[in-house]
């Protein structure tokens, strides 16, 4: 039997990982989150036995509300707190716990943020950046083709294999949220760049893996992250005219600007929602509005009132 709170967030972890198919990021952002939780408890309250659980309170739960508070903007504040609360039913299906206080704290109001994206011309020219002369820059144009070409998710990036690539010619299968499964055609520069990278890979490269670090093991959403990032800013280098080299932008900035070039040429959202594999239209039927950022880019260079 489990006997402290951080033994019972393990149990939640592996439950998620066995059970549900958590991505290896929603089982880091949990395990981050409940540790903060549990570290709380200790301290405040000196808990660390996991029979205590059963005796929480909502004043335990307002009293880490409001810590998070203090210190987190209000979308972080309601990530951690939803984690908590999938925790709790976890935890009162186990018979920890009776009373579910969380629902008796309501979470702080999170204004809807549309996706951030790039503009064509910015995509083309960060997909140009890397340089080629490295297997590292071989890499980072392959991964960043793969990503702004198919619309993947960092996560199904970090766990592609190589088979995924060869089970069906001009596509690749992805594993994506919940272990759902979808082929996804591979555009014509994403499959150039692949086979320019293969070619080049370090002899200690892990064989299973599609993207590696110099160490030659796969890379992690972090490294992803890092990688973009630098190639951003040497791409505002080589294409200031294009890029502000003050731009960030996430990795899945480019699974939206993936959906919002769809869009905006002319494809239909149920072939986009099975391109990104979305469960449900009403995900995919927010990069309808992203294009008003264009209407206003086009009505701020072209309406004289626009100017003053």
């Amino acid at each position: 039997m489990t006997s402290s709170i951080k033994g019972w967030i393990e149990a939640f972890l592996d439950h998620g990982r066995n059970e549900c198919n958590w991505s290896p990021e929603t089982l880091r952002a949990y395990r981050s989150d409940l540790v903060q939780f549990a570290e709380h408890l200790e301290s405040e309250y000196s808990m660390i036995d996991g029979t205590e659980l059963g005796t929480l309170a909502s004043l335990h739960f307002r009293s880490f509300a409001g810590s998070l508070m203090e210190q987190n903007e209000n979308v972080s504040v309601a990530r951690k707190m939803s984690t908590l609360r999938t925790f709790f039913r976890y935890l009162k299906r186990k018979g920890m716990v009776r009373k579910n206080w969380l629902a008796l704290i309501p979470a702080p109001k999170v204004g809807k943020k549309l996706p951030e994206v790039l503009k064509v011309e910015e995509a083309l020219e960060l997909m140009r950046a890397p340089d080629a002369g490295t297997w590292q820059g071989s890499r980072d144009r392959a991964l960043l083709e793969l990503m702004y070409g198919c619309g993947l998710r960092v996560g199904e990036v970090e766990i592609l294999k190589r088979e995924n690539l060869s089970e069906r010619p001009g596509w690749i299968r992805v594993r994506g949220k919940g272990d759902k499964e979808r082929f996804v055609p591979l555009t014509g520069p994403a499959e150039d760049a692949l086979r320019e990278y293969f070619a080049v890979l370090p002899p200690h490269a892990d064989p299973d893996a599609v993207f590696v670090n110099f160490r030659g093991g796969r890379l992690t959403a972090r490294s992803i992250a890092r990688i973009l990032a630098r190639q951003l800013l040497r791409a505002a280098m080589l294409s200031p005219q294009w890029i502000d080299e003050n731009r960030k932008i996430s990795p899945h900035a480019l699974r939206h600007s993936f959906a919002t070039h769809l869009l905006s040429a002319g494809a239909d959202l149920r072939s986009i929602q099975e391109l990104l594999g979305h469960s449900r239209l009403s995900t995919t039927q927010r990069y309808t509005h992203l294009d008003l950022g264009e209407v206003q880019d086009s009505y701020r260079s072209a309406h004289p009132l626009s100017k003053k």
